[in-house]
């Protein structure tokens, strides 16, 4: 498990930090527990609180060698030691999501990253690069894997935060790896959730690794695209616009389409005896002409004209 909660200070914390973070380092000996949202089922018999699965730490080696005399890596980790004996399922991340996210949060650190900014204006006018030593990143805040909570929680594969609040990027930049295929939809609202959090996003798919294992990991651009929080919640305040805008043309339809079935010029509004009907004109088989409620027979109101 990349992640797990402290006892004592109950902050989530992943691995990774323990390793290369200074500051975490006072916690390596101390009781962790599994982040309860990574633990996809369990035996409710002898897991009586899935908030208090104990894990230990194990950190990262890069010279390990197997009894067949392969050398490979391990990254740090925390795990649970008696796992299958309490039946505990954890959500399973694919090697590839793994060796990206560690590779792109390692690059954050060492401040080896570049953020492309489209141009707002012009299509032919230059994208914006933003180094990220421009940027006042708090790196003792940046995580993996970690968890934004306010009205609704959201978790984060890599989150950039800033010092102080930046009119243009926010509150910090979000990095999400997806290897799966996502609707476009699905990509559109996880944006706009992180927007209304105050975050830009950066979004990795599989199409942007040029290359992807164990010895070789490459961006096909190196330069990651960035969509601005300001950006994305002007796209979504036009596109409500827009769908409002669409929705009241239709129902303005619909009452033009009811009007005219009703003989609009003839037509004296709702009944305000049932609230439901219109009050149209009609004729009686003698020829007297009186306004009468469209709901007939549920509503009989009437008015008669001299």
């Amino acid at each position: 498990m990349d992640f797990a909660v402290n006892k004592t200070t109950g902050e989530l914390v992943s691995a990774l930090a323990l390793e290369i973070n200074p500051s975490y380092a006072k916690y390596e000996e101390d009781t962790w527990y599994a982040d309860p949202n990574m633990i996809e089922s369990y035996d409710k018999e002898k897991v009586l609180d899935v908030t208090k699965i104990e894990v230990r730490y194990r950190k990262g080696c890069s010279d390990v060698i197997n009894k067949w005399g392969t050398q490979y890596l391990i990254s740090p980790c925390f795990f649970i030691p008696n796992k299958e004996n309490l039946g505990i399922n954890t959500i399973p991340e694919s090697k590839e999501h793994k060796l990206a996210k560690n590779w792109i949060y390692n690059r954050i650190i060492k401040k080896n990253l570049i953020f492309k900014v489209s141009s707002k204006n012009k299509p032919s006018e230059k994208d914006i690069l933003i180094n990220i030593n421009e940027l006042d990143v708090n790196y003792n805040e940046v995580g993996i894997e970690v968890i934004v909570k306010d009205s609704k929680t959201k978790r984060a594969d890599i989150i950039i935060p800033f010092n102080k609040y930046d009119s243009t990027f926010g509150f910090g930049i979000v990095i999400e790896i997806q290897f799966s295929k996502q609707k476009e939809e699905t990509t559109e609202k996880r944006n706009v959730e992180w927007a209304i959090k105050g975050f830009s996003v950066c979004w990795l798919f599989e199409k942007d690794f040029e290359k992807l294992s164990d010895e070789m990991i490459e961006l096909a651009d190196e330069k990651l695209k960035l969509n601005l929080v300001g950006k994305i919640l002007e796209e979504q305040k036009e596109k409500n616009y827009n769908e409002i805008k669409e929705l009241t043309q239709i129902y303005s339809r619909e009452i033009d389409k009811k009007m005219n079935e009703l003989n609009y010029p003839f037509c004296i509004g709702y009944c305000n005896k049932c609230n439901h009907g219109y009050m149209t004109k009609k004729k009686t088989k003698g020829g007297k002409e009186f306004y009468g409620c469209s709901n007939y027979p549920e509503c009989n109101h009437s008015i008669w004209i001299n």
